[in-house]
């Protein structure tokens, strides 16, 4: 698969490849738009939501607390009434008038102020039940199945869960509980409580009038997950699990979230009431609450279709003024492949990469053309170089053939003055004809250090017969270095140089000191004379024609015609490098030294 995308990519244009990248651009940003908008609304709307049935519930919540605490104090002038605290202490028998009395006072509390009560129970800590209620009671009723009949006896008003009421002969009566406590108005004991009874009448308009839309429903749980309210009266008083609210997840710890109950997506919002322990859960479908988002799909495939079409359109021309400059600067490189070099891109304004690009390829079309004309000028100097060469080559050939001439004549020379005991005479022969020998019988260039002192030394005797008391000379090379490799014809031609300028003026007194070592890995050959020392003006002028030599050296060499310092130079130069050759100073005994620098 790598390698099937590898080559579609190779085979595309950059037309197709801006098109398609364009494209999956284009798509990646709508449905990552969509993605972010979608998931950014549906906070929103949870989060408006939860605010909007918060306050509901909140008011939902008030209503019931007012109302239930509202019902506790209504009672709360029966419960200090004499005869009613004299029957919960239990202290004697009571006639049937006395109880009937009692049970009118209730009655009359209800009829004036509570309609929605069923019913009202005394209850003593003995379990002994007094009651009134507007149902006609079963002729075997009993109060021990309800809820409320129990030793259980609390110091506060508490509210009990919906539950179905076993007493009246109608069967199926849901009512919610209050139970209130009543207190001996003499020593506060707690005598008792008052239940109350109440239909569901009051607790149905309270949730309607906190309902936010119309197609939105209230119900309420206990903590004991048992139905308190809900619209579906079947379901009161009964288990949540044994109904479809099982499908609500309420443990959630959002407190406003989406689930899908009853095959539909609806926004639940779940709050706790912390005076009743009930949960209250409000729910309205997701699409009568944020309507826009069924919208969504749609808008995203509008937005597809027109981002299509533009790229159909826009694309083509966008990338063909990209690409059309592309295209003429690969012409302009066909045309430099065949050798147009005089070819040139237009470089129009701006500061695009187009424009860069085009002035780039001029500045590297102008590069290769003035590279070939240095290449060419190169080989036409190392083609004059070579025919240099070897028009010496055959000039130091022709110069063997004519030297022997006097090669003979000194031989013969030698041999009277041997014959004559002039040694003098034959020390000088021998050395002049030793000295045009090595200068006339090798036409290569290299030689060893010790083939270039031993000529050196034919050259210092003929010296040394000329001023034999005034001129010394020294040659003080390690044997180390005796092997290296050097031009051939370097050192001579400098010791030379030193005696015509610097010991000859000055009547032949002075010394030539030869020595080499090794500094940095490079051969140092040091001449040093003490005869007339040249001024320091005059080996800076020196220094700065070597240092002119060095950078020119083809020319400068073409103009040497002797076997001076200049023509030394332009040889180690050519030979081994502009970092090499021959350097003059003089050193702090008046004495003038000049370096030869060569590798090892």
């Amino acid at each position: 698969m790598k390698d099937l995308f590898y080559k579609l990519h190779q085979q595309l244009s950059i037309k197709t490849k801006l098109i398609v990248a364009f494209f999956t651009v284009a798509l990646l940003s709508v449905f990552l738009m969509a993605s972010i908008s979608y998931v950014n609304y549906t906070q929103s709307v949870k989060h408006d939501f939860y605010r909007l049935s918060n306050e509901a519930t909140l008011r939902l919540n008030q209503h019931i607390e007012f109302y239930m605490v509202q019902l506790g104090k209504s009672t709360s002038s029966l419960l200090t009434g004499d005869l009613l605290q004299s029957w919960m202490k239990n202290e004697r028998e009571f006639s049937t008038s006395e109880i009937d009395s009692i049970q009118n006072e209730l009655r009359k509390n209800i009829a004036l102020n509570y309609p929605e009560i069923v019913g009202m129970f005394l209850v003593t800590t003995d379990l002994k039940v007094l009651e009134m209620t507007n149902l006609p009671l079963s002729g075997n009723h009993s109060y021990t199945g309800e809820p409320w009949y129990s030793n259980s006896f609390h110091h506060d008003i508490r509210v009990l869960p919906t539950h179905i009421i076993n007493y009246p002969i109608v069967n199926d009566v849901r009512v919610v509980s209050i139970e209130v406590p009543v207190y001996s108005i003499v020593t506060l004991e707690l005598l008792g409580k008052l239940v109350i009874d109440l239909e569901l009448n009051e607790l149905e308009r309270i949730f309607d009038n906190a309902n936010l839309v119309s197609e939105g429903s209230f119900f309420a749980i206990s903590e004991d997950d048992l139905i308190v309210y809900h619209e579906n009266y079947d379901w009161l008083g009964i288990s949540r699990s044994e109904t479809d609210l099982v499908e609500f997840n309420l443990s959630s710890e959002e407190k406003a979230s989406i689930q899908n109950v009853y095959g539909q997506r609806q926004l639940v919002s779940i709050s706790k009431s912390e005076s009743t322990g009930w949960t209250f859960v409000y729910t309205v479908p997701l699409d009568k609450m944020a309507s826009a988002m069924q919208n969504t799909p749609n808008i995203i495939l509008i937005t597809l279709l027109i981002i299509v079409v533009s790229i159909v359109i826009i694309v083509p021309w966008i990338t063909n003024r990209f690409v059309k400059p592309i295209l003429d600067l690969k012409q302009f490189m066909l045309r430099v492949e065949k050798g147009d070099l005089h070819v040139r891109a237009p470089e129009m304004s701006g500061n695009d990469e187009i424009f860069h690009l085009n002035r780039s390829f001029n500045n590297m079309v102008e590069q290769i053309d003035e590279l070939l004309s240095n290449v060419t000028s190169l080989e036409l100097r190392e083609a004059n170089l070579l025919l240099r060469e070897k028009e010496a080559i055959i000039q130091a050939l022709q110069n063997q053939i004519d030297p022997h001439f006097l090669y003979n004549s000194l031989d013969i020379i030698k041999s009277i003055a041997y014959m004559e005991d002039v040694s003098q005479i034959v020390t000088m022969s021998r050395n002049l004809a030793d000295f045009y020998r090595y200068t006339a019988k090798n036409v290569t260039k290299v030689v060893t250090l010790r083939e270039e002192l031993e000529h050196l030394k034919h050259y210092l005797a003929l010296i040394q017969v000329r001023f034999p008391v005034t001129f010394h000379s020294q040659i003080n090379v390690d044997d180390k270095f005796l092997e290296c490799t050097v031009i051939k014809l370097m050192i001579q031609p400098l010791v030379e140089n030193a005696i015509k300028y610097a010991i000859e003026p000055n009547d032949g007194k002075g010394s030539i000191i030869v020595s080499a070592h090794d500094e940095d890995g490079e051969l140092v050959i040091k001449i040093t004379n003490t005869g007339l020392k040249i001024d320091d003006k005059k080996i800076e002028i020196l220094n700065r024609k070597i240092s002119s030599i060095t950078d020119n050296v083809h020319e400068e060499y073409r103009k040497q015609q002797s076997l001076g310092i200049a023509n030394v130079h332009c040889r180690i130069v050519l030979k081994y490098g502009k970092q090499y050759g021959v350097s003059i100073a003089a050193n702090h005994d008046e004495e003038t030294v000049v370096f030869v620098r060569l590798p090892i």
